[in-house]
C-alpha cells in the first residue's frame, strides 16, 4: 500500500473527528498536484512536530475539506538540533542546500551574508520561497517539523555550554571533523558554511574568536550547497539517527 499524501496545516491541536479546510494552496497541491478525491486518505501535520490521519471530504471551489483521524505517534525528526549557517550563495544553489538539508534532518537554516558574497545576492533575499522549499522538503521526507529559514548579520557568539560550533574550512588549519565527532554527545550543534570561494581568512578568526571551531570535511573540496548536508549527515549519523536502527 503506498503512503497517504501529506498535506500540511499550520493550525495545529487538530483532535480526531475534526474537520478542517486547507489553506489555498495546499488545496491546489491536493486537487492538482496529488490529483486526490473525497475519500481518498491524507496526513495532515502541523510543521511543529504532530501528525494526524486524514480523508478528504470535498474539493469545491478551490477549496479542500478533511475530516482528521488519529494522531500518528512514531518518532521521525531527529531530537538533535542542528542549525546550519549557510554563506548565501547563487539562488539555485541556496535552493538545493535549504531543501537536502531539510531532508537531512537540521532544525534551522540562518542565511549568513559573508565577505566573498556576489553583488548579484546583494539584494534582498526571497525567504517565503526559501521557506516554500523547507516545507516541501519537509512533506515529502515525512518530517513533521518544518526548519525555520531566516536571515543572519553574522555567526553570532557560541553560548557558554551545551553547543558544538563548527564553521568549515579548507585554509584555516582545522581538525577533522570525525575527531569532533568522537566527544559526547552535545546538546545542539551549529554547523557553518561559507559562499562559493568559501569564508575569508579574517572571518575564521573572528569565529573562532567567538567559540567556534574550524573543522574539515576531508581532502576533496565540495561546493558550499553540498557541504552543509554532507556535515549534517555525518552530525546525525554520530550522535542522533541516520544510519541507525529505528
Amino acid at each position: 500500500m503506498s503512503r497517504a499524501r501529506r498535506v500540511h496545516h499550520a493550525a495545529g491541536g487538530l483532535v480526531p473527528d475534526a474537520e478542517i479546510v486547507l489553506s489555498r494552496e495546499e488545496s491546489h497541491h491536493v486537487a492538482r498536484v496529488f490529483r486526490l478525491h473525497p475519500g481518498d486518505p491524507v496526513s495532515v501535520f502541523d510543521g511543529r512536530g504532530r501528525e494526524w490521519e486524514g480523508v478528504v471530504q470535498s474539493i469545491q471551489r478551490g477549496e479542500a475539506r478533511v475530516r482528521v483521524g488519529e494522531e500518528v505517534v512514531a518518532a521521525v525528526d531527529p531530537t538533535l538540533p542542528i542549525v546550519l549557517f549557510q554563506g548565501r550563495c547563487r539562488n539555485d544553489r541556496m535552493e538545493w542546500a535549504i531543501q537536502k538539508s531539510t531532508e537531512v534532518g537540521v532544525s534551522a537554516v540562518r542565511i549568513v551574508r559573508t565577505a566573498r558574497v556576489e553583488e548579484a545576492e546583494r539584494r534582498e533575499a526571497p525567504l517565503e520561497r526559501w521557506r516554500r522549499i523547507a516545507l516541501e522538503a519537509a512533506k515529502q521526507s515525512g518530517r513533521r517539523r518544518v526548519p525555520t529559514v531566516d536571515e543572519a548579520e553574522d555567526l553570532p557568539p557560541v553560548p557558554p555550554s551545551g553547543t558544538v560550533a563548527l564553521i568549515l574550512t579548507t585554509g584555516h588549519p582545522a581538525l577533522p571533523i570525525g575527531d569532533y565527532l568522537r566527544r559526547p554527545r552535545p546538546g545542539a550543534v551549529w554547523l557553518a558554511v561559507g559562499p562559493e570561494g568559501g569564508f575569508t581568512e579574517p572571518e575564521v578568526g573572528a569565529s573562532c574568536g567567538r567559540g567556534w571551531e574550524p573543522a574539515a570535511l576531508g581532502p576533496r573540496t565540495l561546493r558550499t550547497e553540498t557541504a552543509g548536508v554532507v556535515a549534517a549527515a555525518l552530525v546525525l549519523h554520530a550522535w542522533d539517527d541516520v544510519g541507525k536502527s529505528p
